[in-house]
């Protein structure tokens, strides 16, 4: 039970905490979704709504972040996992109606409701009540998911293209990423490009190996055009090669790609990176992370450690658009991604992205994308993973 690890001191200490920065109900459940302690929890306490706590609770167990989630009598509900060890044991419960959310007649919610979520996680985890770790460990998992979603998907809006075609595509790209030192870049890249190539050609592993034993050559004698040992990296290919002979599966040659990588990657001596690149990276960071919902100029340009004045100006001229702009489209892609990944009524999907309401996302979302949300979910929805 809940109670054996969160007493009522402890929960009304949680309340105090959370409620007095975010006007909510509060409550303490069981793992099926009963109440045990509440605090105003009244929008969301009654039996109707029994489901949607123990959904809520699991959700944010299974992708590692609280989510929102619609229940009955037009209220919404997120929660966070209690855990002991990999033992769930019951979850911390928020909620809140609609008619409050909007209680002053106007478009702007009264809280940023994702925002709302990331604080309860932090809240579980900084009392040490949830597993950090394990929900970590999800939500990276969640986002391996989605960058191999959208490399499927986007491997199917260009069907033409054979596994040849793919790959003389992304060299040069995987090629640029090593000379810099970019690991992340590289990761990103040959993610996509190993995702794409499985797709294409429908297991055919032989013809999969053939091109990666090419690119694993070809990086090797990068690194070495970069300041790796030649000897190391060049002495290495051939029995990396012969490695490769003896894989079966796509997890075995995904395993074997990213160690080649990573030795790679290390073996060069990088170049220092401009230290304005290195700042403006954070605040992308920040905004990826948050998908752009609860951030704004001030956060950002204190992540980047700069002036919001001088923020602005660098932002603008390392990427030719301004932060807004950034900001903006982060929030929109991520609606498009809950469009497709889940079946949440656009109201809650513009809520969880930071837009004042359903018409706001709407009329961003024509912007971008030319055409409604509606629309754009029943033209994709089959394409999701």
């Amino acid at each position: 039970m809940p109670s054996e690890h969160v007493n009522q001191r402890v929960f009304k200490m949680l309340c105090r905490q959370y409620c007095r920065e975010w006007p909510v109900g509060f409550s303490l459940c069981a793992v099926d979704g009963q109440i045990v302690l509440q605090h105003h929890a009244g929008a969301f306490a009654g039996a109707g709504h029994l489901a949607v706590r123990k959904l809520a609770i699991d959700e944010s167990l299974r992708w590692g972040e609280p989510a929102v989630q619609p229940a009955p009598n037009e209220t919404v509900v997120w929660a966070v996992p209690l855990l002991h060890n990999q033992k769930l044991y019951g979850g911390l419960v928020a909620g809140i109606d609609e008619a409050h959310l909007f209680r002053r007649a106007s478009t702007t919610p009264l809280i940023d409701v994702r925002a709302a979520c990331t604080a309860l996680r932090k809240l579980a985890e900084e009392h040490n009540l949830t597993n950090t770790a394990l929900l970590e460990s999800r939500r990276r998992d969640y986002l391996r998911e989605q960058t191999r979603a959208e490399a499927i998907h986007a491997n199917k809006a260009y069907p033409v293209y054979d596994i040849r075609a793919l790959y003389l595509m992304e060299e040069p790209a995987i090629i640029a990423a090593v000379k810099k030192g970019d690991r992340n870049q590289a990761r990103e890249i040959l993610n996509r490009l190993l995702v794409a190539m499985i797709h294409r050609a429908g297991g055919k592993m032989a013809q999969i190996k053939s091109f990666f034993m090419e690119l694993v050559v070809m990086l090797s004698r990068t690194a070495v055009d970069a300041g790796g040992a030649p000897d190391e990296l060049l002495g290495r290919s051939f029995e990396d090669i012969s490695r490769l002979s003896a894989l079966r599966d796509d997890e075995d040659l995904a395993a074997w790609l990213h160690e080649i990588l990573e030795r790679i990657m290390a073996s060069i001596r990088v170049t220092p990176v401009d230290a304005n690149e290195a700042q403006l990276a954070k605040a992308l960071r920040l905004i990826a992370s948050s998908h752009g919902s609860g951030v704004d100029r001030d956060a950002a340009a204190d992540e980047a450690g700069m002036s919001r004045s001088h923020f602005s100006r660098l932002f603008r001229r390392h990427f030719g658009r301004t932060f807004s702009q950034t900001l903006l489209q982060s929030r929109v892609d991520h609606a498009s991604e809950l469009l497709l990944q889940t079946d949440k009524p656009l109201k809650l999907i513009a809520l969880e992205c930071g837009f004042a309401d359903q018409s706001h996302l709407t009329k961003v979302f024509r912007q971008h994308y030319r055409t409604t949300p509606l629309r754009y979910r029943r033209e994709h929805k089959d394409t999701k993973i």
